[in-house]
């Protein structure tokens, strides 16, 4: 019968591209997880893993084994959230991630009431990306995340991987309120030929803006170059030039920037949550959604956007 473990060192192996990375994400030696992999190899009777050099990746059967590994994870995450919800104590550890420079402070009012009412419940906080959350979750460096997701829709869940959508709000143009075109209902791209643009190049909405400038036939003047969407929002309302921005996304002086549609975006940012697929019904996992979901409801979302 196939191990768990040995399983559980297939994934990390997938999941970090070598042994030696395995091995220092699980807290075990290189040579260590080197031999759970051939001991599973050997179970199997096929190689699961190519390896060149320092660097492995999976076989065609390596690969249809690490889906079953993700489902087998989710029933037994499933099966210990049964136990622990039969005891009804909210108690542990949780480890969550937020995007404290850009995403809505929909957690802090959260989980401040989740402390307070389960005591028991030690949560620590660490700062995430939307980049590298879905992984740090799958596999266990956090229990739990809040992300953004832009696009059209939400999209699904990676496997393995547990979602709550608590609601949407529009992209949208953002201008100083004393720009020439303020009064404007909406604006189109070509519009905006001349303004200076403040983006982060390799994030959504500065791949956005590239594409949506490159489709009208220009390139945008680039005044400053950010890694938060709240920076350049900031930069805004100090006339320092234009920029996309999700419509909730804060400023000190609101009434200093302008946010209007652009024509060519039908797009939003939905705000998710999201845990271990199986371990929803875990008393803390289970706490934590219902004050989120709580505090979200206070929030100006597009309610329409939220699931449970």
């Amino acid at each position: 019968m196939l191990d768990i473990e040995k399983l559980v060192a297939l994934r990390a192996v997938a999941a970090q591209g070598s042994i030696a990375a395995a091995g220092r994400e699980l807290g075990y030696t290189r040579s260590a997880i080197s031999q759970q992999i051939s001991a599973l190899e050997r179970t199997a009777g096929i190689a699961l893993l190519l390896r060149s050099g320092n660097t492995v990746t999976l076989t065609p059967v390596g690969r249809r084994l690490l889906e079953h590994t993700e489902r087998i994870l989710t029933e037994l995450r499933a099966a210990e959230a049964t136990l622990r919800q039969a005891t009804g104590e909210v108690t542990g550890s949780l480890r969550i991630g937020v995007p404290f420079r850009e995403g809505p402070a929909v957690m802090s009012s959260a989980l401040t009431n989740v402390r307070r009412e389960h005591p028991k419940l030690e949560i620590t906080l660490a700062a995430t990306t939307d980049q590298r959350v879905a992984d740090d979750v799958r596999l266990g460096r956090l229990d739990m995340a809040i992300m953004s997701r832009m696009g059209a829709t939400p999209g699904t869940p990676e496997e393995g991987l547990r979602e709550w959508v608590l609601g949407r709000d529009p992209l949208r143009l953002c201008m100083p309120k004393d720009h020439r075109l303020a009064r404007r209902r909406s604006c189109s791209i070509v519009d905006l030929r001349e303004e200076a643009w403040i983006l982060s190049p390799s994030g959504p909405m500065g791949q956005l803006l590239l594409g949506l400038c490159a489709a009208a036939g220009f390139s945008p003047t680039v005044a400053a170059t950010v890694d938060d969407v709240s920076a350049a929002v900031g930069l805004v309302s100090v006339g320092w030039g234009v920029t996309i921005a999700p419509e909730l996304t804060p400023v000190r002086v609101e009434s200093s920037v302008r946010r209007i549609p652009l024509k060519e975006i039908s797009a939003y940012r939905y705000t998710v949550l999201m845990s271990r697929d199986g371990e929803e019904n875990s008393p803390a996992i289970a706490a934590v959604v219902t004050a989120v979901h709580a505090s979200a409801a206070q929030f100006a979302f597009d309610r329409d956007a939220a699931s449970h």
